[in-house]
C-alpha cells in the first residue's frame, strides 16, 4: 500500500469532522483534518466573500489531508530519494519517490517544523507534522503555494504588492518598497463598504474580460503606526490571534534583542481583519487603478500619472519573477521555473490599458481615511500631476 493510502485511509476511519472547503479564485480545495484546532485555524485563515466580478471557470477539485502524526516514514519509507531538493519559503525538502510513483517531500533537517508532504497526482495531498501545533500553519502555507501556482499556471505575474476594492466598486493594485504603506492602503481601502483582496503578495492574470487582481491567503501584518492609525491598539491589548503573534497584547513578552523578522507587527487572519477592522476578503477584483507607492518626506501627498514605458519601468522591480520566497511551481509535476524573459513584455501587455500613477507621500502622516479621497482624484484625473 502507499503512503499516501495508508495515512489517508486510517484517517478516513478515524475523523468525525466534515470538509472544509476553501474556494480561493479557480481554486478549489477539499480541506480533511483529524484535528478541529487545524480546521478553525485555516477557517479563519480563508475566510471571504464572494467576489463582485466571476473568475473564470473553476479547476477541478483538489484534496488537502492535514494529519498529526510521528514522522510517517517510521511505518512505511518514503522511497528512494531523487536527488532533487526543492526550497520554499525558507524550507528545504528532500524528494522522494515513493511506492506507485507518488512524490514525497521531506522537510530537510534541521527544521523547527518538521513535516511531509506526499502526493500521487499533483490533485490530491497530505501533510503529516509531528508537532500539532504547527499543523495549521504549515497547511495555510501549502494552501498558498497551491493558490500561486493555479495562478501562475493561467498566467499570473505575481508581485510584492497589495490590492482592494473600494467601497464603489473600482479596484486598486498597489505595490512598493517595504514601509511604503501597500498593506495598510489596501486595509483602508477595504473599510466601509468595500474589500480587501492582497496586503503582501499579489498578481495580475490575464482573462478574457481584462486583467484581474488576485491575492494570495496569507495573514496581514501590521506595525504600531498602522495599528495605532486604524485605531485597534485597544482592541488588540486582550487579542490573541489565530497565528499567535501580537506584542500589543498587555501581556505580551518583552521584545528580544533581535526579534525575528515580523515579530514586531501582529498577525492577523482573514475573519480577524473583518473582524477588528470591518475590512471582509474577497480573492480578486479588477485592478482599475495601479499605483506605485513611494515613501518621501513631503508636507502633502502628491501623485503623478505614468506613460506605459515608464509605468512599465516603475512596476518592474516589484515583480517577483521569479519570487525569492518561492520555486516557480515547486508543487507541480513539473517544478523547472519558468523563463523569466516574457515577464516583462507580459507586464507591459497587462498594464497597458490600466492608468498607472506614482504616489509619493508619508505613509505615517497620510495614510488614513483621506486615502478614499486620494485615489478617487487619481480615477477622476486629466492631469499628469497632482499635489505638492
Amino acid at each position: 500500500m502507499s503512503l499516501y493510502a495508508s495515512l489517508t485511509g486510517r484517517a478516513e476511519r478515524s475523523t468525525t469532522l466534515p470538509p472544509l472547503d476553501v474556494g480561493w479564485y479557480r481554486l478549489r480545495l477539499r480541506v480533511r483534518t483529524t484535528d478541529p484546532g487545524v480546521r478553525d485555524h485555516l477557517a479563519s485563515q480563508h475566510h471571504t466573500v464572494a467576489p463582485d466580478l466571476v473568475p473564470p471557470a473553476p479547476l477541478p477539485v483538489a484534496d488537502l489531508w492535514v494529519l498529526p502524526g510521528p514522522d510517517p516514514s517510521a511505518g512505511l519509507p518514503p522511497g528512494p530519494p531523487t536527488g532533487r531538493r526543492q526550497a520554499f519559503t525558507g524550507e528545504w525538502y528532500d524528494e522522494h519517490r515513493g511506492a506507485d510513483g507518488e512524490t514525497v517531500l521531506v522537510a530537510a533537517r534541521p527544521t523547527a517544523r518538521p513535516h511531509t508532504l506526499i502526493t500521487r497526482d499533483f490533485r490530491s495531498w497530505a501533510l503529516v507534522a509531528r508537532d500539532p501545533a504547527h499543523l495549521g500553519l504549515l497547511a495555510g502555507r501549502t494552501i498558498r503555494e497551491l493558490v500561486r501556482e493555479a495562478v501562475l499556471g493561467d498566467g499570473g505575474l505575481m508581485f510584492h504588492g497589495a490590492a482592494a476594492r473600494r467601497p464603489g466598486g473600482r479596484g486598486v493594485f498597489l505595490v512598493g518598497d517595504a514601509g511604503a504603506g501597500k498593506t495598510s492602503s489596501a486595509v483602508w481601502l477595504g473599510r466601509g463598504g468595500g474589500r480587501v483582496v492582497a496586503t503582501d503578495r499579489a498578481l495580475l492574470v490575464p482573462a478574457p474580460d481584462g486583467p484581474h487582481a488576485v491575492g494570495l491567503p496569507m495573514s496581514t501584518r501590521l506595525g504600531a503606526g498602522a495599528v495605532s492609525a486604524l485605531g485597534i491598539l485597544d482592541a488588540l491589548r486582550g487579542h490573541a490571534p489565530v497565528r499567535a503573534i501580537n506584542p500589543f497584547r498587555a501581556d505580551a513578552a518583552p521584545a528580544p534583542e533581535r526579534p525575528a523578522p515580523g515579530a514586531d507587527k501582529v498577525w492577523l487572519s482573514n475573519s480577524e481583519v473583518h473582524d477588528l477592522l470591518g475590512a471582509p476578503f474577497t480573492p480578486v477584483t479588477r485592478p482599475d487603478v495601479l499605483v506605485v507607492l513611494e515613501r518621501a518626506a513631503c508636507p502633502e501627498p502628491a501623485f503623478t500619472r505614468l506613460d506605459a514605458a515608464d509605468a512599465v519601468t516603475a512596476l518592474a522591480p516589484y515583480l517577483l519573477y521569479p519570487d525569492p520566497d518561492y520555486r516557480s511551481r515547486w508543487l507541480a509535476a513539473d517544478p523547472a521555473p519558468g523563463p523569466t524573459a516574457p515577464a516583462r513584455s507580459d507586464l507591459a501587455a497587462l498594464v497597458g490599458t490600466r492608468p498607472v500613477f506614482r504616489l509619493r507621500w508619508d505613509p505615517a502622516r497620510h495614510c488614513d481615511g483621506r486615502l478614499h479621497d486620494l485615489v478617487a482624484a487619481m480615477d477622476a484625473s486629466g492631469t499628469a500631476t497632482v499635489g505638492a
